[in-house]
């Protein structure tokens, strides 16, 4: 109960902070936003296709996912040890999504994870006012991103990254760096987790006529395995610094007949649910629904199908372990591949 209590404590700390602002030198380091308006969105993407199905976020699951630990450093562990991931996500259009992560064990028990997250976003016609094309820009977007975590007294795990961030979109480029501080506490009896993430806490280095803010985005997840079935349950809050950033536009909402947004709707809004089903020894099923997408990808008077969930499995062989994840939009949907391999066989 008094390690709940403390990452509750310390969750909330870490709001109050970020809604007052940092200081150093009496400079304010804090100007961060996590409304639709922040630079390098690409950063919110999920690293991995387990991460996909589980609904795109999620930063308490009980298990030895890479991926899940780009994103939530604490997650790193010694049984992630010489583990190499690679990941592929076409999406729409010829826009395509590219991961490669690894992590290594230290002295005393560090763990070292590092990683590249890559866009491609195809190729742009360039045209003028006309729309006479002269020539075409292939604009993308990477982070390079370097980690490390720790074990203390057992059960609380410490880990910290940071990233160096570029965007090229012809003409126009920028750069930044970002860091991202997180916790996580597993129970004695392994059943249950609790975790707590500070993500893109940065600033933009070059920048085009004026610099942006980065997606600040504070988490909080907690994760439950039953003890005598193979079931795990995940609940992921996310954006805990801002109430309220649902996008409201009192005219288009009375248009298109859309209902402004209450307060039960804000709510949910910043949940992610997620769960996970074993079968046997090998087999994993995984389930997500992210309630924002659903609000924000929902049509009045049309059919929205599966907006918002999200789903996937994975399975091992040998070393490498397979894992694929979808997730929906509308009628469409788009499809994320993972191969986790160890470098090494395990004890």
């Amino acid at each position: 109960m008094r390690s709940i209590q403390f990452i509750f404590r310390l969750g909330f700390l870490f709001a109050c902070y970020f809604n007052s602002g940092w200081f150093i030198g009496g400079n304010p380091i804090f100007a961060q936003t996590t409304a639709g308006n922040a630079v390098y969105q690409f950063l919110k993407l999920p690293y991995s296709a387990k991460a996909t199905s589980l609904g795109g976020l999620n930063i308490s699951s009980i298990g030895n996912d890479l991926g899940l630990a780009m994103t939530q450093p604490a997650l790193l562990s010694t049984n992630l040890d010489g583990e190499l991931q690679v990941s592929v996500k076409p999406y729409f259009a010829g826009i395509q999504q590219y991961d490669l992560n690894g992590a290594n064990k230290l002295k005393s028990d560090w763990v070292v994870g590092w990683g590249v997250h890559y866009m491609d976003y195809g190729s742009i016609a360039q045209t003028d006012i006309m729309g006479n094309e002269y020539g075409s820009i292939n604009p993308n977007e990477y982070s390079i991103q370097v980690g490390i975590a720790k074990t203390y007294r057992e059960y609380f795990h410490f880990g910290t990254q940071i990233k160096f961030i570029q965007s090229n979109y012809g003409p126009f480029r920028s750069n930044g760096v970002a860091m991202d501080v997180g916790v996580r506490y597993l129970t004695p009896n392994g059943l249950s987790q609790w975790s707590i993430l500070l993500q893109n806490v940065g600033t933009q280095l070059k920048y085009f006529q004026e610099k942006e803010e980065l997606p600040m985005n504070l988490i909080l997840g907690w994760s439950k395995k039953l003890a005598n079935a193979p079931l795990q349950f995940s609940v992921t809050a996310e954006r805990l610094s801002v109430w309220n950033d649902n996008y409201y536009d009192i005219d288009f909402y009375n248009v298109e007949g859309y209902q402004k947004p209450g307060s039960l709707q804000n709510v949910f809004n910043h949940l992610i649910v997620g769960s996970q089903l074993d079968i046997g020894q090998s087999f994993e099923i995984d389930l997500g629904y992210h309630f924002a997408r659903r609000f924000e990808l929902n049509i009045p008077n049309q059919p929205n199908s599966l907006n918002g969930m999200s789903a996937g499995f994975s399975f091992p062989y040998k070393r490498v372990q397979f894992q694929y994840g979808t997730g929906f939009f509308q009628r469409n949907n788009y499809h994320h591949f993972t191969l986790q391999y160890a470098l090494r066989p395990k004890d």
